[in-house]
């Protein structure tokens, strides 16, 4: 059983490669690599798991929780497509981990314009704003500093908050790791921030949800449905813990 899951729901095949070569070059190598899409990513390397999902904004929520039902490890890392990270990226998260315990800890980094000729992103084109060198290379922050491109987390963690909320793909897209987090901070889980964990992202646009003005029209912060989502639970007795997994 690996120690470690690594898992990558997308809609962007595309988007695989550069996470398929980042991986291959990975110091810790006793990790699976499992990848939700509708289309199979014919990646020998990683576990296709289909998502055939209906109805809905999106099936994000519904992807996440479909990912970690399947993961064996002990440890999940939420890796995105279009994010390359350094060779020493899944041997930092656990070293982190070993050190904060029960917690969620999310890397840093900035976005690039192009691939260059090594495979690498390059040229730099919005930096991350979370840096800072206030607190040290690894700091306690808050929780919705945890960005799910790039983290890592106890799979416990995510049993305890019983998943995603897939209810929420039926009414707005984004907030999906926000709900989350922010219902594991209720439960007084931890948040770290790791500065020599640093990924790099390729510029990617919304072309898939229709563009930026029907992407901000649908995003659960803009429309109101985050908000009304949680009132909702809060009301019913279910915050912060659901039952999706």
């Amino acid at each position: 059983m690996p120690n470690l899951s690594v898992i990558t729901p997308t809609i962007r095949k595309e988007g695989l490669p550069l996470v398929a070569q980042a991986l291959a070059k990975q110091t810790f190598k006793d990790f699976e690599w499992l990848i939700c899409s509708p289309f199979d990513p014919v990646l020998p390397q990683a576990t296709w798991i289909p998502d055939t999902f209906t109805g809905g904004q999106w099936s994000l929520n519904r992807a996440y929780n479909a990912l970690m039902k399947q993961a064996q490890g002990t440890i999940i890392i939420s890796w995105q497509d279009w994010v390359w990270a350094l060779p020493t990226a899944l041997e930092q998260f656990i070293t982190v981990l070993s050190q904060v315990g029960s917690a969620a800890v999310s890397g840093i980094g900035d976005q690039y314009e192009r691939l260059g000729q090594w495979g690498k992103p390059e040229i730099k084109i919005w930096s991350d704003p979370r840096k800072t060198f206030q607190y040290g290379d690894v700091y306690e922050c808050m929780w919705n500093d945890i960005e799910w491109n790039f983290c890592a987390l106890p799979k416990h963690l995510l049993v305890d908050v019983g998943g995603f909320d897939e209810e929420m793909d039926q009414r707005c897209r984004g907030v999906d790791a926000i709900q989350v987090m922010e219902r594991l901070d209720a439960l007084g889980y931890k948040t770290y921030l790791d500065q020599r964990n640093e990924s790099f992202t390729l510029r990617h646009d919304r072309s898939a949800y229709g563009g930026e003005q029907a992407w901000n029209a649908s995003h659960g912060l803009f429309n109101g449905e985050a908000a009304k989502r949680k009132q909702e639970l809060i009301a019913s007795g279910q915050w912060p813990r659901l039952t999706f997994l």
